[in-house]
């Protein structure tokens, strides 16, 4: 089963700095409706932005592209919607979403419609909630219809209606992908995929979505969430160190005592002792590798190598 992320593409989203890279390493392909980028590319391109901001656009729609064509990301067209309109109209929940959109009536009372400055930010905050929307009922019919999981990504809810002030499996997503690092958007594909397809990530991984999964059936809110989080990390990184610290230590002891025993074992053809020496350098690899097993706070493992390689990319 595939853990697949439907991007919510919107104006704000377009302009962010983050590269889509963050979403990629943690679901393992991404899905938007073209309808809706098509909406936010329209709405760019006629802001009053700046270079530096319509360059930001240009980058945004250039990596998406990049990632289409690496099968990692890919699109739900309008035409898709028409095929799967039977299904919207079979579940109680899309069909509960939808009537909510149809039926609402998305300007802020808060706003001055006289200001022009009110009145753009009115109408970006509008899209924002249809966008959020519209991507929860497209991950639910693609939910009824596939044995993989889509997952709305959510960043942050434009405002809390009776419709969607209930927590849910995105809101577990959406703080956890707040923790992890900024990864530049040159890095490669290859680079991508190759963290991807290893096999420690992936038990890493597989970790940190069975905890979002548990995580989503509590009654947590956002903060306790974020709070907890935060605790399996420094528990997770604390443990860690201590056990690098003794690990760098015994391998440094063993390596210099198991040299000299090597060398005075093979001058005297003591192969079974010598053989024991290298066994004993092993040894000290697969008790680093137990501690890690064993580490309180493994589920979040993954946001933690992502630090390290973040850090290790920068230098």
């Amino acid at each position: 089963m595939n853990t697949i992320g439907f991007l919510s593409f919107e104006p704000w989203y377009i302009l962010e700095e983050t590269p889509i890279a963050k979403d990629i390493l943690f679901f393992d392909r991404l899905i938007f409706s073209s309808a809706s980028i098509e909406s936010a590319d329209l709405i760019c391109s006629n802001l009053p932005l700046r270079p530096c901001d319509k360059n930001l656009v240009k980058r945004k729609l250039e990596e998406i592209e990049k990632y289409m064509n690496a099968g990692l990301i890919f699109d739900y067209s309008a035409n898709d919607f028409k095929k799967d309109y039977a299904i919207f109209h079979s579940i109680d929940e899309a069909k509960e979403l939808g009537q909510y959109m149809f039926n609402s009536d998305f300007d802020n009372p808060y706003l001055d419609k006289n200001n022009p400055k009110d009145n753009l930010f009115g109408s970006l905050s509008s899209l924002r909630e249809i966008v959020e929307l519209k991507s929860r009922i497209f991950s639910i019919i693609n939910n009824s219809k596939s044995s993989d999981l889509y997952i709305p990504i959510i960043r942050e809810k434009y405002k809390k209606t009776l419709i969607t002030e209930k927590l849910d499996i995105s809101d577990v997503v959406g703080v956890v992908l707040k923790k992890f690092p900024i990864i530049k958007e040159d890095i490669s594909v290859e680079n991508i995929i190759e963290f991807k397809i290893d096999p420690d990530t992936k038990i890493k991984l597989s970790r940190l979505r069975n905890w979002i999964t548990e995580i989503s059936k509590t009654s947590m809110s956002v903060k306790e969430m974020e709070e907890k989080l935060e605790y399996l990390l420094l528990e997770y990184s604390n443990h860690m160190n201590l056990h690098r610290i003794e690990y760098h230590i015994g391998n440094f002891e063993t390596l210099v005592t198991a040299s000299l025993s090597f060398i005075e074992n093979i001058a005297k053809l003591k192969l079974s002792k010598a053989s024991k020496v290298i066994f004993d350098l092993n040894r000290t690899e697969l008790r680093l590798l137990k501690a890690e097993n064993d580490a309180p706070g493994k589920e979040v493992a993954f946001i933690n190598k992502l630090n390290e390689i973040a850090i290790n990319n920068s230098n």
